[in-house]
């Protein structure tokens, strides 16, 4: 059933339907059901072929390799401390090779001591998108700024 159709037919309508249809009969608008094939049901299909036929049906997939690749994450370790003499925040990166990238701060502005690891993660975070990471483990003592990460 088309459900614009529907709708402009509606003999009884509330005040927002009615609004609705009276901007939206100014355009022509007609309604089309997506076709699609569900991969289930692709899936089912080629359970029932032999390897050899079903070899056949997906053809040659050019970029086979790419199911192979594994992104290998950096890990990220941020911390932040306040005192009477200010703030300091620390980060260490680590690349999948084990280098080690150490970055360390002093914040210029009084800040809480969750503020300070808020401030870590932020400038670790910026450091690890500077340097192109696309995959990142995040490690620190605040459980809060983790779960939000």
């Amino acid at each position: 059933m088309d459900p614009l159709k529907y709708l402009m037919e509606k003999p009884v309508q509330d005040r927002k339907t009615a609004k609705w249809v009276l901007l939206l009969s100014k355009f022509d608008i007609k309604y089309v059901t997506q076709k699609s094939v569900k991969g289930r049901a692709i899936a089912n299909h080629l359970v029932h072929c032999s390897p050899e036929e079903a070899e056949e049906i997906q053809g040659d997939f050019p970029d086979k390799d790419i199911m192979g690749i594994k992104v290998e994450s950096w890990k990220m370790y941020f911390d932040g401390a306040t005192n009477q003499n200010g703030s300091g925040i620390g980060v260490l990166l680590i690349s999948p090779k084990g280098t080690h990238i150490p970055f360390f701060g002093r914040l210029n502005f009084p800040a809480t001591n969750n503020a300070t690891k808020y401030e870590a993660c932020i400038m670790g975070l910026q450091a690890a998108l500077g340097l192109g990471v696309k995959g990142l483990e995040v490690y620190g003592d605040a459980a809060l700024i983790i779960c939000q990460i």
